[in-house]
C-alpha cells in the first residue's frame, strides 16, 4: 500500500544519499588522518578493502528483513527503517506489536507502526547526544587510574553478553526438540533441532577458521572468519529447515 506514495520513496532516497555522504566524509577525513600520523598506505587500503568485503554478509540479514516487512508496510518504509539504525530482529518486534499475518493493513496501522519502530530507536542517539562524552570521558579516567579493574569489568560484561545468548539458544533448542513452536503474532514454526544444528555448525566453522590461521598461518582469514561463519550457519540452517518441515 505505501508503494502508491512517492514522497515515501523520495524520502527512502534522501536518507540513503545521507548515509552514503556521512560514510564518505568519515572515509577522506580517516584517510587524511593516516597520512598525517605516517601510516603506511597499504595498511589504508587493505583496512578499507577489509572494511568493505566484512560489510556484504552481514547486510544479507537486512535484506531478507525487507522482504518479510514489505509485505506489512511496503517496500518504501521498510527500505527507509532498515537503511539506517536498527536490527532486523528489533524491527520486525516493533512491527508486531501493531501488524500481525492476517490482519487487514491500513493507513492508520502503517504509520502507527512506523512511529512505534521509529520513536522506540531514538533512545539510543539521544543518550549518545546527551550523555556520550560524559561517559566517554569517565571510561578513560577510569582506563588511565585502574585499568586492571575496566579489563575486568569489560570481561564481565562481554561474558555475561555471550552467556545470555548462549544460554537462551541452547535452552530454546533442547526444550523444542520434536515439538516446533509456532509463533503467535509471525505464525512462523521453530524447530529446536534447527536452532542446534545451526549452532553447532557456526561453532565448527569458527574454530575451523581458527585452526586454519593457527596452522597454516593464515593471517588474511581474521577479516573473513565471521562472514563465513554467518554465510555458513545460514547454509546449515537452510538444509536443516528442509530436513524437519
Amino acid at each position: 500500500m505505501s508503494e502508491t506514495f512517492t514522497i515515501i520513496y523520495v524520502m527512502g532516497g534522501i536518507i540513503a544519499a545521507l548515509i552514503v555522504a556521512m560514510s564518505l566524509f568519515f572515509i577522506f577525513k580517516s584517510v587524511r588522518r593516516a597520512k598525517e600520523i605516517g601510516m603506511d598506505m597499504s595498511v589504508i587500503k587493505e583496512t578499507v578493502r577489509n572494511s568493505a568485503i566484512f560489510s556484504i554478509v552481514p547486510s544479507i540479514p537486512i535484506v531478507i528483513g525487507i522482504g518479510i516487512m514489505m509485505q506489512y508496510l511496503g517496500l518504501g518504509i521498510s527500505w527507509i527503517r532498515l537503511e539506517v539504525i536498527g536490527a532486523l530482529q528489533y524491527e520486525i518486534i516493533a512491527m508486531n506489536q501493531v501488524v500481525t499475518p492476517g490482519q487487514v493493513i491500513t493507513y492508520v496501522t502503517v504509520a502507527t507502526a512506523l512511529v512505534i519502530m521509529t520513536l522506540s530507536i531514538l533512545s539510543g542517539p539521544v543518550f549518545n547526544a546527551i550523555f556520550y562524552k560524559r561517559y566517554q570521558h569517565r571510561l578513560a579516567e577510569l582506563q588511565q587510574k585502574n585499568e586492571h579493574l575496566m579489563n575486568t569489568l569489560t570481561g564481565a560484561l562481554l561474558g555475561g553478553l555471550f552467556s545470555g545468548i548462549l544460554s537462551a539458544m541452547l535452552v530454546a533448542g533442547i526444550f523444542t526438540i520434536g515439538t516446533p513452536v509456532v509463533a503467535k503474532d509471525t505464525g512462523v514454526a521453530t524447530y529446536g533441532e534447527v536452532t542446534l544444528i545451526t549452532f553447532f555448525a557456526s561453532c565448527l566453522i569458527m574454530v575451523g577458521c581458527g585452526l586454519c590461521m593457527k596452522k597454516f598461518g593464515w593471517k588474511w582469514m581474521e577479516s573473513y572468519a565471521l562472514p563465513i561463519t554467518i554465510v555458513g550457519a545460514l547454509v546449515a540452517a537452510y538444509f536443516a529447515v528442509a530436513c524437519f518441515e
